[in-house]
């Protein structure tokens, strides 16, 4: 991927769920002062997402604080393999500092409407944490 900040990048048909979910991790690792990587996210939030979760200064509270917190200061991730049936898909994705691990579950949807349809957009993220280990 070239620029994760890039405003450019914005939900698209030829993107797979796996793409979709790189694109937004890359993003909120590389998130800068201005918040372009949240915001980067927050694009590739299905609408439904962005009603429970928006507007974006909310997500952005909600990405910074809490369990969410690991995506914006992540060493290392671990993708695990799509699971899929028709439009609905969801993947594992564990991601480390040096002190702590966190299972995220990334749930996708093939969107049907106006401007997003056939674009693979993020429903729900829930978050499954794994004991922290000494570095």
């Amino acid at each position: 991927m070239a620029n994760p900040l890039s405003e450019d990048l914005a939900p698209d048909p030829a993107w797979s769920p796996e793409e979709v979910v790189r694109i937004q991790l890359e993003a909120l690792r590389s998130n800068d002062q201005r918040n372009r990587g949240i915001e980067v996210a927050f694009r590739f939030a299905s609408p439904a997402n962005r009603r429970h979760t928006g507007p974006l200064w909310r997500f952005t509270g909600m990405i910074r604080n809490g369990p969410y917190a690991l995506m914006l200061d992540f060493n290392a991730a671990s993708y695990g393999p799509v699971e899929s049936s028709g439009a609905q898909a969801r993947q594992r994705v564990i991601l480390a500092d040096a002190t702590t691990s966190v299972t995220y579950w990334f749930y996708l949807s093939r969107q049907t409407e106006a401007p997003y349809a056939d674009c693979w957009m993020t429903d729900a993220v829930f978050v499954e944490p794994i004991e922290g280990h000494a570095a």
